[in-house]
């Protein structure tokens, strides 16, 4: 089983090299405001801004969660699973996840971002469902699915909620950074949830991505801007 982790760290570590040869624009102040058409409301006037930080709270949440229980659901759905192969199929769901970054990149070139996030946040609604009351082996690869749709889930949130924020960029990008601690908080309410089912956990993110597609929907528009934008 030892194996399994030091190949995920492995990856890991390939892919942080990656984004660190990756030569990234510095963004200046000037560059993100026209100062003919300086947006003059304050942050939380933006609902896109606002509406990112809680689909972004509950997404973290949901993400950190499911993987968290990922190895006490595979060995509870089939007597065949062992720990060890439980973490195998950890290990595909996270090159699933590296995977799925790279195939919604490329969808967004054709699809809009908001649709993409609603479509994938609903595939993995349908997918929780039959994880949450479904029985057998085959739901474990229903659960590995949802790696992929939710790993286009963080950047794009992320992209639609500082959208427009002008000379509020860099604060609100900061807010939405710090949603992230939705990640601290579900994992707690699943372990009370999984105290006699771990099945039952997933309700918790299941409920998170119902958050995220209503943000894809509707909550993405940035109706605290400008119409002249």
């Amino acid at each position: 089983m030892k194996y399994v982790y030091l190949v995920i760290a492995a990856v890991v570590f390939v892919i942080a090299l990656l984004f660190i040869r990756t030569s990234l624009p510095e963004i200046k102040e000037a560059e993100l405001v026209d100062d003919k058409k300086q947006d003059i409301k304050p942050l939380m006037s933006h609902s896109n801004f606002t509406g990112a930080v809680i689909a972004q709270f509950f997404y973290v949440a949901a993400q950190v969660g499911i993987a968290a229980f990922f190895i006490n659901y595979c060995t509870e759905a089939s007597t065949t699973i062992s720990n060890a192969k439980a973490s195998y199929f950890l290990f595909v769901s996270l090159l699933l996840f590296t995977l799925g970054r790279f195939a919604g990149t490329a969808l967004m070139k054709r699809i809009a971002p908001n649709v993409l996030l609603t479509v994938y946040s609903i595939i993995n609604i349908i997918l929780l469902t039959f994880v949450v009351a479904a029985e057998g082996t085959f739901t474990v690869y229903f659960l590995m699915a949802v790696f992929f749709f939710e790993s286009i889930m963080f950047p794009t949130i992320f992209a639609l909620g500082v959208k427009n924020l002008g000379h509020n960029t860099k604060k609100g990008a900061s807010f939405i950074i710090m949603s992230i601690a939705g990640g601290a908080f579900m994992p707690y309410v699943m372990g009370m949830l999984s105290e006699k089912n771990t099945a039952h956990a997933y309700i918790i993110p299941l409920f998170c991505f119902v958050i995220v597609a209503w943000y894809g929907w509707k909550g993405y528009k940035a109706t605290g801007t400008k119409a002249a934008d």
